[in-house]
């Protein structure tokens, strides 16, 4: 099914009408000069991302070992398009064919073939329907999909919660994603309330053309990064996919985000996953890499404030429980990494926040994740990241680390009294982790408008 969005930029902070769909997934072929093209140009800033005629910078997904998408959003008028790319620096450019964007949309395009582990360069070029000449319009870079034992490093974020009528949540989220970007990472994983529903604490995507609108300005407070850095997305309980909610809501939630953030498929990767890309695994050199949604096959209700859950009745279901347990056994790897939104569990400071599914490492051995931690501890798994509590800390139990990775624009900060935490750091910021051969760095760092890379509030190690 294709699926397009019509959304307005100057308006993005209103309610627009949504309409129409569609998503296009086009391969490379080598560039054979039958378009008259200009690569770079020195009058021209392309790595600014400022973009005539796009409506925000592109974004990069799914990266693999041989191909990679960039995900595209038109802009006022209906283009022609096509991609370069190329090793870096090098002779030749290959191109894809040429293809459509109308007005507001976003398209997938998917560049191949492509080396593995190897640093690629690209540019967007674009005519205005009916103009003759193509000419560049924004460029990125990136690496795919690492498969020796080589360092590297990736970052998380975790609870923008970017909604409208709230600009400091995007300009907080756009200090970060700068500062994340200058360090240059090889992905970066978001571990859900990327986006904040408009009815109360986590309530179902009411509009359909509200999911449009919000992911949307969640790629406009992203702004370059994901043009150079490859997103991959963890679900939380407030993008309107929650199992609780009504199936006609959740599948706008889910179209919005698949269209405009997509996520890996069971296909992308030999890891597999769910068919709406709510939960997925992949290797990158040396690591495995499980993402899981919390939210998606728990059934019973849990709104913040009521009594109808309980710390101990979230679950995975079945389908997810069952892929989850099979991958851990039969995949060998060095490093061993979970990301979750919350824990499949709640132990928090209080009652309503234990029934919220606050706590961390404290739930460890609470409802469904116990059996989880059971199984991490047989199957070497070194850390479980998530979100949720709005604050940085870590938790060890058993050798494993239970990381909550902080807030990227959240505006509440949760205390000791709501959370247990008794160690944690509520600043605004993000989780970076450097990956070699005898060890995992863990660094909580804030942004600093004086230090592109930002400053490192505190760091643990995670020994082999």
């Amino acid at each position: 099914m294709i699926i397009m969005y019509n959304l307005s930029r100057r308006k993005f902070l209103k309610q627009v009408v949504a309409a129409g769909a569609g998503t296009a997934i086009l391969p490379g072929t080598l560039l054979a000069g039958d378009e008259e093209v200009s690569p770079v140009t020195k009058d021209r800033d392309l790595r600014s991302g400022v973009s005539r005629f796009l409506l925000v910078p592109p974004c990069l997904v799914k990266p693999t070992e041989s191909e990679i998408t960039v995900n595209l959003a038109g802009g006022k008028n209906p283009l022609h398009c096509f991609i370069m790319f190329r090793e870096s620096e090098a002779a030749t450019w290959n191109k894809t064919e040429i293809f459509s964007i109308e007005k507001h949309t976003p398209v997938s395009i998917i560049l191949r073939p492509l080396q593995a582990n190897t640093l690629y360069e690209y540019q967007v070029q674009v005519r205005l329907k009916g103009a003759e000449a193509f000419k560049p319009e924004t460029e990125g870079s990136f690496r795919t999909q690492r498969k020796d034992s080589s360092n590297f490093s990736f970052a998380m974020i975790s609870d923008s919660h970017i909604t409208p009528n709230e600009p400091e949540r995007i300009k907080i989220l756009s200090d970060i994603s700068k500062s994340i970007l200058a360090r240059r990472p090889d992905f970066l994983l978001m571990l859900g309330d990327n986006i904040q529903t408009f009815t109360s604490h986590g309530g179902p995507m009411t509009e359909e053309r509200f999911g449009p609108i919000l992911y949307y300005m969640l790629r406009y407070g992203l702004g370059n990064l994901p043009a150079s850095v490859p997103i991959f997305n963890v679900i939380g309980n407030w993008e309107g996919e929650n199992g609780w909610h009504p199936e006609e809501q959740r599948a706008w939630a889910r179209r919005a985000r698949m269209s405009w953030l997509p996520n890996p498929l069971p296909y992308t990767y030999p890891e597999g996953g769910g068919e709406y890309g709510d939960y997925y695994g992949f290797t990158w050199g040396e690591g495995l890499f499980i993402v899981l949604t919390v939210t998606g096959y728990t059934t019973i209700e849990h709104v913040h404030g009521t009594k109808t859950g309980r710390g101990d009745d979230w679950m995975l279901g079945e389908n997810q429980k069952e892929w989850l347990y099979k991958r851990l056994k039969d995949l060998k790897a060095k490093r061993k990494f979970i990301f979750i939104h919350h824990t499949v569990s709640g132990k928090a400071g209080d009652d309503l926040n234990t029934r919220y599914g606050r706590g961390g490492g404290q739930a460890a051995k609470v409802g469904e994740q116990k059996l989880i931690h059971e199984w991490m501890k047989r199957f070497k798994v070194n850390a479980l990241f998530y979100g949720h509590d709005h604050v940085f800390t870590d938790i060890p139990v058993d050798g494993i680390h239970y990381t909550c990775v902080g807030s990227a624009g959240a505006p509440w900060k949760f205390t000791t009294d709501e959370t247990g935490y008794k160690n944690y750091w509520p600043d605004s910021g993000y989780t970076w982790v450097d990956v070699n051969e005898d060890k995992v760095l863990v660094s909580f760092i804030t942004p600093d408008s004086t230090k592109p890379g930002g400053n490192i509030l505190h760091q643990f190690e995670i020994i082999k």
